[in-house]
């Protein structure tokens, strides 16, 4: 479309000529210039170009004369206008933005999946029509990428974006039951798509399976039944909702390969064998080190991987470090809390918040103990604070014992009691509650006497050598490995301590992708009930995160800014719109990309990003 103001005498001569040009040549403005005492004058002139015996020769349709600069763009965009049917001739004044559809991400996200070739996963079974199975997992991916959405308003949601352009097809047919229908086949691919991200990963960098991560977390359901949902240990504190459990695995660079869906009472430490013999069998990782939270460890999984080949490293929970006798707790007796520095002799640094002793070898196992020294004053000070907090509970809880008006049950007491203790997570600090039966005197209304039965509570701190016991482990942290390898002449062992807490606390790449996926994916909670929805959907979250992991390392490498947890990982994407133009004399109407800013080029060029060639 081309927009021209009105050339007043001009015009209708110069569109006659061009018009009336039945030979097809190639019309333009052309000049010739003549100096007169010292001035020199320029003629203008429109001619038209042939081709005759093999050369490109140029003659006169019709002399104009003199031209402002304003006329000459005028027909310029005349002669440009009248020889291209597509074109339009208009002003300004006439055209008007219809419509303006975001393109811009949609299509930075789709040529990621393009670039990735996650269609290829889709293999069977398949539905093979316009709309089939990889191209509506493409559409749902995209949707978590930039705008998540319910998949009952996704359809919505297309028709106004420039999705269509995007994906090259006509979404006219696509609705929320086509969507529905898809997600079972979506789920029938699920071992499809683990094969293809492992593949595509492991070949791009085959030691980021050196060590893989493991771990689990929840997603509740709101207001809907779902046969594979169950009440459990929440990780969204959500204890009274139903929820289903998530486990995946990534590779020691962040990208997922394997996930599950498991029922929401089923307990983690059951679900790592399986996973760990898939990464054997149908992988074929076999000089691989898992890396898994503290919650999933039991004597039954360490020595299950150990029997398998691979090695492992984990840390162990506060009881279970209490059970280790290979700890010598007389390194920590003494310690100056307010000057550590000087009291931790021997002891190796591993940052500025951590030190660390080897313990060597014990019952087969490798031993590494930490010490943070803040931490262990912020939990002796948080515990005081919460103790004389249960103190003041229970002083106010006497008071309105002693003030009842009505009998109290003394199990409903002893239980208020338990729960208060539960919340402030210091039950083992303190014996269990002795009620003291009292007998009140009321006076009613009626200035009738009656007798109620009411209670004293007295709760016994337990003795100084338990309460020892438990605050000596404040600050401390075991983590644990089988890499018991040691050099045979220096009786050092390769995989050095240091080794084990960083590949323990890089566990945070697990944590980023739980933390993205049910955050700025929105997968909590699910609005889906069918097993094979519920599953489909973590794989669309899986598969979103991973487009949108890349993107972030990407846009990482350029700035040096982690974006990936950040709602301005599409934000220099956001204002590259599809605009619909319309002329109000002729009717018709064109769609064209709006200009990109020079931000927007350099960082498409910069990611090396191929993009469609109408917005570059």
């Amino acid at each position: 479309m081309i927009a021209v103001n009105t050339l007043d005498n001009w015009i209708s001569p110069v569109i006659y000529v061009v018009h009336n040009n039945d030979l097809g040549y190639l019309m333009h403005l052309s000049y010739k210039t003549a100096k007169y005492k010292d001035t020199i004058y320029t003629s203008y002139f429109i001619a038209e170009s042939y081709r005759e015996g093999g050369k490109v020769k140029k003659r006169v349709l019709w002399s104009i004369g003199k031209l402002t600069d304003s006329q000459k763009e005028q027909i310029h965009l005349i002669c440009k206008t009248m020889s291209d049917p597509q074109q339009v001739l208009t002003t300004l004044d006439n055209i008007s933005v219809v419509e303006s559809r975001p393109f811009l991400d949609l299509a930075v996200a789709n040529a990621l999946w393009d670039e990735w070739e996650f269609s290829k996963a889709f293999r069977d079974p398949v539905t093979q029509s316009e709309l089939s199975t990889d191209l509506i997992a493409k559409i749902l991916t995209i949707n978590k990428c930039v705008a998540p959405c319910s998949h009952y308003s996704i359809p919505q949601w297309a028709a106004q974006t420039s999705l269509s352009d995007v994906v090259g097809h006509p979404l006219e047919n696509l609705n929320d039951d086509k969507i529905y229908y898809e997600l079972d086949q979506i789920d029938a691919n699920h071992r499809n798509l683990e094969d293809h991200l492992f593949r595509i990963t492991y070949k791009k960098d085959k030691q980021s399976y050196d060590l893989v991560n493991y771990d689990l977390s929840s997603s509740y359901f709101v207001g809907i039944k779902c046969p594979i949902s169950h009440c459990g240990h929440s990780k969204d504190d959500k204890p009274h909702n139903k929820q289903v459990l998530l486990a995946i695995m990534v590779n020691d660079k962040g990208y997922p390969f394997k996930w599950d869906v498991y029922p929401g009472n089923t307990a983690e430490a059951k679900t790592l064998i399986r996973n760990v013999d898939a990464c054997q069998k149908r992988f074929g990782l076999k000089n691989i080190t898992l890396v898994f939270d503290r919650g999933i460890v039991s004597d039954e999984n360490l020595n299950a991987i150990s029997a398998r080949g691979l090695k492992y490293v984990s840390a162990l929970d506060k009881d279970q470090i209490a059970g280790i006798s290979a700890i010598d707790w007389d390194i920590l007796d003494g310690v100056d809390w307010n000057n550590f520095k000087e009291r931790l002799h021997g002891w190796d640094i591993y940052d500025e918040s951590l030190y660390f002793n080897d313990l060597g070898l014990y019952e087969g196992r490798r031993y590494i103990l930490g010490f943070n020294p803040v931490l262990c004053k912020e939990e002796r000070t948080t515990r005081q604070e919460k103790i004389a907090a249960f103190e003041a509970f229970l002083i106010a809880k006497n008071k309105e014992l002693a003030e009842a008006t009505r009998s109290r049950d003394s199990e409903k007491t002893r239980q208020t009691i338990f729960k208060e203790l539960r919340r402030l997570k210091i039950k083992k600090h303190f014996a269990d509650p002795v009620l003291t039966q009292i007998s009140l005197k009321r006076i009613n209304k009626k200035g009738k006497v009656s007798t109620i039965s009411s209670f004293e509570i007295a709760v016994q701190k337990k003795s100084e050598q338990i309460r020892a016991q438990i605050e000596r482990l404040d600050g401390i942290c075991v983590f644990v490995s089988n890499h018991t390898d040691i050099h045979d002449q220096s009786g050092i062992f390769p995989f050095s301590g240091r080794k084990i807490i960083q590949a323990y606390r890089d566990k945070t790449k697990i944590e980023d992708a739980f933390k993205h996926i049910k955050s700025f994916l929105e997968l909590r909670p699910f609005y889906v009930y069918t097993p094979s929805h519920v599953r489909a959907t973590y794989s669309i979250c899986v598969l979103a995160y991973f487009l949108n992991k890349d993107l972030a390392e990407r846009r990482k490498e350029i700035s040096g800014v982690d974006y990936l947890n950040s709602k301005n990982l599409y934000a220099p994407f956001r204002n590259g719109d599809i605009v619909t133009l319309q002329d109000r004399l002729s009717g018709k109407t064109a769609r064209k990309p709006v200009n990109l800013n020079l931000q927007q080029r350099e960082l498409l060029n910069m990611m090396q990003l191929k993009m469609p060639k109408m917005i570059m």
